[in-house]
């Protein structure tokens, strides 16, 4: 459900995709053309080193990683927005790419989110794009969040630092 005005230039157009105003919150993907870009991506700063910091990766990747993978196209950035326009969350979207298909998975999520309004939005996005799943990482407590969504659990990730 794209809300731009009909022919309006795709650079002068700051979100690509929006929801809306539900529960408080609207959710806004980015537009890597809009001239604002690398200023909301800035303003997710915050968000991401939060989520690698919350996440236990920072020994493997950190926010100018994520930052520059966003920057470059390689990466997707979702906002979640309250209704006076003002960022509360932000979450990251890169492809996940296997032999036999070809899916999202998350890189970042730190903020403000309602996720059963969320993840349907994003997933029927990426579905008519050709998606064919979404994989999460994350702590325990996304099995429970996500099991009522249709998530299941595929693997466990096991560390041991080399």
């Amino acid at each position: 459900m794209q809300m731009e005005q009909a022919g309006t230039p795709v650079a002068e157009k700051e979100f690509i995709y929006t929801t809306p105003v539900v529960r408080g919150l609207s959710y806004k993907l980015l537009n890597p053309k809009h001239q604002g870009f690398k200023r909301k991506v800035i303003s997710c700063w915050d968000f991401i080193e939060q989520s690698i910091k919350r996440a236990n990766n920072a020994e493997y990747i950190n926010t100018v990683d994520l930052v520059n993978k966003v920057m470059q196209g390689q990466s997707d950035m979702w906002l979640s927005v309250d209704s006076n326009g003002k960022t509360k969350g932000c979450f990251l979207v890169a492809v996940a790419q296997y032999p036999k298909s070809v899916g999202i998975f998350s890189e970042a999520t730190a903020g403000k989110f309602n996720f059963d309004d969320m993840f349907p939005k994003v997933e029927q996005f990426y579905k008519e794009l050709g998606y064919q799943f979404v994989e999460i990482s994350g702590r325990k407590g996304w099995e429970r969040v996500l099991k009522p969504m249709g998530y299941q659990v595929k693997n466990i990730t096991i560390v041991k630092r080399l």
